[in-house]
């Protein structure tokens, strides 16, 4: 079965001409639905009071998100007010996912970059401004069927043969924007372009290891805003399937997709090419070889990237979670956190403050992580920012009442290694509790005893759980202690994952939260909780 779309150009607030001329095309073509893209509205004038009074008719469901200018004021009233402006015109929201009811799926990503102010996820939905955080949260999404952005993607134009009209200068495009459409792999990609009108050959992605034989096929159109002076194309109409058929062959002048070619990308994107093979290697019969296990001999490759717990790219990731998302990791709060907003309420912390630090890479140990552009230096070392940040963040608001422990449990056959950090009361640590807590449980489950060292990144060290325990500053002139045990393990331990969070909890006395899944919360509770903790650290984001 297939949708009839048509794709509106730049309204730029010509409501009444251009919705007057859609509807006499579809009268014709039974369009299923439409899609602005760019700026649909201009001032608030007398377009936005007719279309409000209802005295203007959408002729069909339209979509549309927010373009590089903001959105008039009463709309965006109406919007939070009854969050339907008028009939059959729908507002995607500046980042988002939309299932058609004709199963077609739209993400869009609204508004131009700034880098300067926004960091990590933006709080609002109708300013015409996303961050990068933006972006890499979209990734979650796996799949689309139709991507919607404000800006163009960089390279797009790479290996492309369609010149643009003469005289006029070609868009910047930017690398976020690249990521997301390399990531999705969405069947269509609009975007808007005021003065022209272009559409690039289609181009294919890599096949993934899941799907060697499927090259899935991405068309690029920038449509050109209506009224252009040099009349060009501001309306486009075609026909989508609502299945895919991988067999299907690549259509004449397909290209390979421009993004390839991008000179040393900062950061891959979120679905690797390979997404198994940093846990081990493929033989020659495309099968997968354990890595240094012994005995234990070949097992299934992990979960992927898509429905990884940790991933940015599991669609079911609970974004609300995320506080800051820096270049290589990002900074969430816990789900089922083992503190309260009570715990620490003696200490002026009236958050759980439980915290994970996770690489942005989908990789079971930092050592498994590439070594392209010193990735897994670079990624222990913003780890280590975030975990020092949110240190000071504890001491000083808890007036050094609070030091933090922070735990890793690293092996070769995880799925996606991340550290988890709590606030710890300081007369537990110096009374060297914390320490003997530890290395007590492990004594009790006939786990290896602790050594006190901290091994360098990329060492060779095999499995390991690693504990930091951190004493804030006595006074002024110091910087706090940190104290660090890690205890190597091999197959024959069966170590349990649980373990950190255990003995942390004999600790604090909340035996009754060992597990995660007995303290759930309402997603209500938990945005109530990431609000106070991101308004906490603001002061010590780095990534803002």
């Amino acid at each position: 079965m297939a949708a009839k779309i048509v794709v509106l150009g730049e309204v730029n607030g010509r409501l009444q001409p251009v919705f007057t001329k859609l509807a006499s095309l579809h009268a014709k073509n039974s369009f299923s639905f439409a899609i602005a893209v760019g700026n649909l509205f201009a001032d608030d004038n007398e377009a936005v009071t007719e279309l409000l009074e209802g005295k203007l008719t959408i002729p069909l469901p339209t979509y549309f998100t927010v373009g590089q200018n903001a959105l008039p004021p009463r709309i965006v009233e109406k919007i939070e007010k009854d969050e339907e402006i008028c009939h059959n015109l729908h507002y995607l929201g500046k980042r988002s996912t939309t299932k058609t009811s004709e199963g077609i799926r739209i993400v869009a990503l609204g508004g131009q970059l700034d880098e300067t102010i926004i960091g990590g996820l933006s709080k609002e939905q109708h300013l015409p401004f996303h961050t990068v955080g933006d972006a890499k949260a979209l990734q979650g999404a796996h799949e689309a069927d139709i991507l919607l952005t404000a800006l163009w993607p960089s390279f797009i134009r790479k290996g492309s043969k369609v010149s643009l009209p003469e005289g006029l200068i070609d868009v910047t495009g930017q690398d976020h924007i690249s990521d997301l459409c390399a990531s999705l792999r969405p069947r269509y990609h609009f975007s808007s372009s005021p003065e022209f009108f272009f559409e690039r050959e289609p181009f294919f992605h890599p096949p993934t290891t899941e799907a060697p034989d499927n090259r899935p096929l991405t068309r690029f159109i920038s449509l050109a805003a209506h009224g252009n002076p040099l009349k060009q194309k501001a309306l486009y109409a075609f026909s989508l399937q609502t299945s895919v058929d991988p067999t299907a062959p690549l259509p004449a002048g397909a290209t390979a997709s421009p993004f390839l070619s991008r000179p040393n990308p900062k950061k891959r994107p979120a679905l690797d090419l390979e997404p198994y093979s940093r846990y081990g290697t493929h033989d020659s019969n495309g099968g997968y070889n354990k890595r240094g296990r012994g005995r234990r001999g070949e097992r299934a490759p992990p979960p992927g990237p898509d429905s990884c717990f940790f991933c940015l790219s599991n669609p079911n990731l609970e974004t609300h979670l995320i506080s800051s998302i820096g270049d290589d990791a990002y900074l969430t709060i816990a789900k089922g956190p083992l503190t309260t907003s009570e715990t620490n309420a003696v200490h002026d912390i009236d958050f759980p403050a439980h915290a994970l630090i996770i690489p942005l890479t989908h990789a079971p140990t930092l050592s498994s992580i590439t070594e392209e552009d010193d990735s897994k230096i670079k990624t222990y070392s913003e780890m280590n920012k975030f975990k020092d940040a949110l240190q000071k963040m504890i001491a000083e608001k808890s007036n050094n009442s609070l030091g933090a422990v922070t735990y890793e449990i690293s092996k070769g056959n995880g799925v996606h290694v991340h550290w988890q950090l709590l606030p710890m009361p300081v007369d537990i640590i110096r009374k060297g509790l914390v320490e003997a807590g530890f290395r007590v449980e492990a004594e009790n489950r006939l786990f290896p005893s602790f050594e006190v060292r901290d091994p360098r990144i990329g060492d060779n060290e095999g499995d390991f759980f690693r504990v930091w325990i951190w004493t804030p500053p006595a006074d002024e002139a110091s910087v706090g202690s940190t104290n660090c045990l890690i205890m190597p393990f091999d197959h024959s331990i069966r170590f349990d994952l649980q373990f950190g969070r255990i003995v942390l909890a004999k600790l604090l006395g909340l035996t009754d939260r060992t597990q995660w899944r007995e303290c759930s919360q309402t997603e209500e509770e938990e945005k109530k909780d990431i609000e106070a903790f991101k308004a906490a650290f603001k002061k010590y984001d780095f990534t803002l």
